[in-house]
């Protein structure tokens, strides 16, 4: 099985590893020039830095929790600050009613929380299927996947299920992941694959993550070496630093020079109270903060086309961008070269 590179993050935060083209082959083979378009408008925003008039993919919070404490998440130390929330039926519909009438083609459920944690997440994605989303992800710690979890996911149409391992060894895992055990990863991992088997699908494909930590050094390569022949992606990670979680900031760039994120032009947050965040980072919380789904004659579009969101875009584009996105882009720590894949 031949592992390719296929997408890197301009600052090298992220690197992307498929496995014989098997995404694009498959959502090729059951939507044609639809996925291809989508593709090609995905690269297009990234490169010229314009959103069109819809984000091309919305970045969902089911809910608000998750029962893990990493190290490298500000969650827990903000979870005594807030109250369990599960975003309810009529915010659900209320999206996936505009994304279908605006044929948006991508989805991702899980931002910054677990969305295992909201035992509706199958039948959510079923509704998305239903409403034309083509390319729909789910990403999750791993933790929750039981048997009636994975047939539902397995059934539901979900393209991607993306798990988080971050570690080879047990202690490690419990270091990192604090509240799981890496074990019960490995038996939910096997589960998965023999499920899916037995249910004649290539889909979901399974990417796995690895975050490169000071707690994890030494276990990138027997991690790759573990999953490059079983998994349909592989994605290496380098973290950003958030200051209410409990790394340690990454040196000083001599030279930083500022390298605009795509994010507020290709997607759009949602969290399970309906308010909005322009990218999938804690430190965009707050750039949006006008804005809530759940509030009268607000829409995602009128949210897009917002002179608020244009002008974020146009200081993102200038020589004084935004405190949140600078701070962010400098909290990355960046490999100068991708991993090497056998």
């Amino acid at each position: 099985m031949a592992l390719a590179l296929v997408a890197q993050e301009k600052l090298g935060q992220n690197y992307l590893y498929e496995s014989e083209g098997r995404y694009h082959s498959l959502l090729l083979e059951e939507n044609g020039e639809r996925f291809l378009a989508y593709r090609r408008a995905w690269r297009e925003r990234e490169e010229k830095l314009e959103p069109g008039d819809f984000p091309l993919s919305l970045d969902l919070a089911l809910n608000n929790g998750c029962a893990f404490s990493c190290v490298m998440c500000p969650a827990p130390r903000r979870r005594e600050k807030t109250r369990p929330l599960m975003a309810p039926d009529s915010l659900i519909k209320k999206i996936l009613a505009e994304a279908q009438e605006r044929a948006i083609p991508a989805m991702t459920l899980g931002l910054a929380s677990e969305p295992l944690m909201n035992p509706r997440a199958p039948q959510y994605i079923a509704w998305a299927r239903r409403a034309g989303i083509m390319d729909i992800r789910l990403g999750t710690n791993g933790a929750l996947l039981t048997d009636d979890c994975l047939k539902a996911l397995i059934d539901s149409g979900l393209t991607r299920l993306e798990i988080s391992v971050d570690a080879t060894k047990s202690e490690t895992y419990a270091k990192i992941r604090r509240g799981g055990k890496l074990e019960t990863l490995l038996a939910n991992l096997e589960r998965f694959w023999a499920l899916r088997a037995q249910a004649r699908q290539k889909t979901p494909l399974l990417r796995l993550s690895f975050l490169r930590l000071p707690q994890n050094e030494g276990e990138l390569e027997p991690f790759i070496e573990l999953y490059k022949d079983r998994a349909d992606m592989l994605s290496i990670q380098n973290p950003i630093w958030f200051p209410e979680s409990e790394l340690s900031p990454p040196e000083p760039e001599a030279g930083f020079s500022f390298t605009p994120c795509p994010q507020p032009f290709q997607r759009l947050g949602i969290l399970a109270d309906g308010s909005l965040w322009p990218c999938c980072s804690w430190r965009g919380e707050k750039l949006l903060a006008d804005f809530n789904l759940n509030g009268k004659g607000t829409d995602i579009g009128g949210v897009w086309n917002s002179a608020r969101f244009q002008g974020l875009r146009a200081s993102l584009r200038s020589d004084e961008p935004p405190e949140a996105c600078f701070s962010c882009r400098r909290a990355t720590t960046a490999s100068p070269s991708p991993a090497r894949i056998p």
